[in-house]
């Protein structure tokens, strides 16, 4: 992997990282799905792994992560919020836009092999069931830290990390789920730093272990992995659908589809 880039080339990692770390906050949108329609997923994998080398690529990738977080996040909430219909269907449509990218990088030959097609429905259904399980309500956050709440914030760190880069797995519900997910918010808000640093060293931890896995599967089973990678896009975009209404409000709506597909499709790096 060359760690020579453009300046535009580096802008645009640097904005992929900014549309992964906005996704990592929105619970039933996974960051790895991003990656994998923007054309990074495999190099992200691969830096990673080998993140001493990779540094350069990292730094701009986590930067952007950072920023899109810190910068966008209030503003996708706010979205969420006000127009949750047609933030989905951007969503939606991003990721759709992002196949014919995918469908390139796998190179699959015209002979699709029947354990391929196995493990797509396998990972299809395992995507979906999990977005069918039912939403926890919100649990109180914790924002003193001690031994034991920085252990079990650690922990969930960890876990979400390694959701997180898992295309078609959202971090930020696995995190709702585990009735942590108030508490990660909170200490980006507060700038709890003691819960921060320990939040982060779970990330890292989470993101390295599935990483390192992940690289080793792309290398070895290049084509059963893209097919579960797919299985798990596909599925995703099954569990972002929130449904039609059938007044001129909803089918107007339905405009955020295309467009996300066409933002997606340019996003992709063919």
């Amino acid at each position: 992997m060359s760690e020579k880039r453009s300046v535009k080339e580096s802008l645009a990692l640097f904005g992929k990282g900014a549309l992964i770390g906005v996704a990592n906050t929105v619970p039933g949108v996974s960051g790895g799905t991003i990656a994998v329609i923007t054309g990074i997923y495999d190099e992200m994998m691969d830096a990673i792994s080998h993140f001493i080398k990779s540094w350069k690529f990292l730094a701009l990738l986590l930067s952007g992560a950072g920023a899109g977080i810190l910068i966008f996040a209030r503003l996708i909430e706010y979205f969420f919020e006000a127009y949750p219909v047609q933030t989905l269907y951007s969503f939606m449509g991003l990721i759709i836009g992002g196949i014919p990218a995918l469908w390139k990088t796998a190179e699959f030959p015209k002979k699709i092999k029947a354990h391929w097609i196995f493990a797509f429905f396998l990972a299809f259904a395992l995507v979906v069931l999990m977005g069918l399980s039912a939403e926890p309500g919100e649990s109180v956050p914790l924002r003193d830290f001690s031994l034991q709440s920085g252990l079990m914030v650690f922990l969930a760190g960890a876990a979400g990390g390694a959701a997180m880069i898992i295309p078609g797995v959202s971090g930020s519900f696995l995190l709702l789920l585990m009735g942590m997910y108030t508490t990660f918010i909170a200490a980006v808000n507060d700038m709890n730093l003691p819960m921060l640093a320990c939040a982060g060293l779970g990330l890292a931890v989470g993101i390295l272990l599935v990483a390192r896995v992940m690289t080793f599967c792309l290398a070895r089973f290049p084509k059963t992995t893209y097919a579960v990678i797919f299985g798990m896009v596909f599925g995703s975009v099954v569990t972002l659908w929130p449904g039609i209404s059938l007044d001129l409000m909803g089918i107007i709506s339905l405009i955020f589809i295309p467009l996300g597909i066409v933002a997606g499709y340019l996003l992709g790096d063919r």
